[in-house]
Protein backbone atom coordinates (compact mmCIF):
# COMPACT_ATOMS: atom_id res chain seq x y z
CA UNK A 1 0.00 0.00 0.00
CA UNK A 2 1.27 3.68 -0.96
CA UNK A 3 1.55 5.94 1.78
CA UNK A 4 -0.37 9.16 1.67
CA UNK A 5 0.72 12.54 3.58
CA UNK A 6 -2.23 14.57 4.44
CA UNK A 7 -1.51 18.01 4.56
CA UNK A 8 -2.86 19.89 8.23
CA UNK A 9 -5.59 21.61 6.57
CA UNK A 10 -7.72 18.33 5.22
CA UNK A 11 -6.34 15.96 8.34
CA UNK A 12 -10.20 16.67 9.61
CA UNK A 13 -11.45 14.10 7.06
CA UNK A 14 -8.94 11.93 7.87
CA UNK A 15 -9.30 11.24 11.58
CA UNK A 16 -6.38 13.66 12.22
CA UNK A 17 -4.21 11.33 10.74
CA UNK A 18 -0.89 12.51 8.74
CA UNK A 19 -0.77 9.68 6.41
CA UNK A 20 -3.01 7.28 5.17
CA UNK A 21 -2.12 3.92 3.21
CA UNK A 22 -4.03 3.44 -0.05
CA UNK A 23 -4.11 0.35 -2.67
CA UNK A 24 -3.52 1.18 -6.23
CA UNK A 25 -1.46 0.83 -9.59
CA UNK A 26 -1.48 4.30 -10.79
CA UNK A 27 -1.47 7.46 -9.45
CA UNK A 28 -5.46 7.64 -10.74
CA UNK A 29 -6.13 4.52 -9.13
CA UNK A 30 -4.42 5.75 -5.63
CA UNK A 31 -6.42 9.26 -5.48
CA UNK A 32 -9.80 7.37 -6.08
CA UNK A 33 -9.63 4.97 -3.52
CA UNK A 34 -8.38 7.79 -1.01
CA UNK A 35 -11.46 9.86 -2.01
CA UNK A 36 -13.60 6.81 -1.34
CA UNK A 37 -11.99 5.73 1.48
CA UNK A 38 -12.15 9.73 2.83
CA UNK A 39 -14.87 11.42 0.82
CA UNK A 40 -14.59 14.96 2.50
CA UNK A 41 -11.19 15.59 0.62
CA UNK A 42 -13.15 15.71 -2.43
CA UNK A 43 -11.70 19.49 -3.06
CA UNK A 44 -9.24 17.24 -4.34
CA UNK A 45 -11.03 16.96 -7.40
CA UNK A 46 -12.79 19.80 -7.66
CA UNK A 47 -10.03 21.97 -7.36
CA UNK A 48 -6.86 20.07 -8.64
CA UNK A 49 -4.53 23.63 -8.87
CA UNK A 50 -5.48 23.67 -5.13
CA UNK A 51 -2.20 20.95 -4.29
CA UNK A 52 0.70 19.87 -5.68
CA UNK A 53 1.58 16.18 -5.53
CA UNK A 54 4.73 14.65 -5.02
CA UNK A 55 5.78 10.70 -4.88
CA UNK A 56 8.82 10.14 -3.37
CA UNK A 57 9.93 13.88 -3.78
CA UNK A 58 9.50 13.77 -7.21
CA UNK A 59 7.11 16.54 -8.39
CA UNK A 60 4.14 14.99 -10.21
CA UNK A 61 3.83 16.81 -13.80
CA UNK A 62 0.72 16.20 -15.83
CA UNK A 63 -2.73 16.74 -15.48
CA UNK A 64 -5.28 15.04 -13.69
CA UNK A 65 -6.28 13.03 -17.44
CA UNK A 66 -2.71 11.87 -17.70
CA UNK A 67 -3.02 10.39 -13.75
CA UNK A 68 -3.46 7.06 -15.00
CA UNK A 69 0.22 6.54 -16.59
CA UNK A 70 1.81 7.39 -13.02
CA UNK A 71 2.89 3.97 -11.85
CA UNK A 72 2.55 4.18 -8.15
CA UNK A 73 4.65 1.04 -6.13
CA UNK A 74 3.65 0.04 -2.67
CA UNK A 75 6.79 1.67 -1.44
CA UNK A 76 5.85 4.67 -2.57
CA UNK A 77 4.94 8.03 -0.28
CA UNK A 78 2.53 10.46 -1.84
CA UNK A 79 2.65 13.86 -0.38
CA UNK A 80 -0.12 16.17 -1.08
CA UNK A 81 1.15 19.92 -0.77
CA UNK A 82 -1.14 22.92 -0.21
CA UNK A 83 1.28 25.59 -2.50
CA UNK A 84 1.92 29.06 0.14
CA UNK A 85 2.51 32.01 -1.73
CA UNK A 86 3.32 35.18 -0.09
CA UNK A 87 5.34 38.63 0.01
Amino acid sequence: MATIIIPFPFRKHTENRRDVSVTGADLAEILEELLRQYPGLQIINDQPGLLSIFINGKSVKGDVGQWQEINVTDSDEISLIIPIAGG
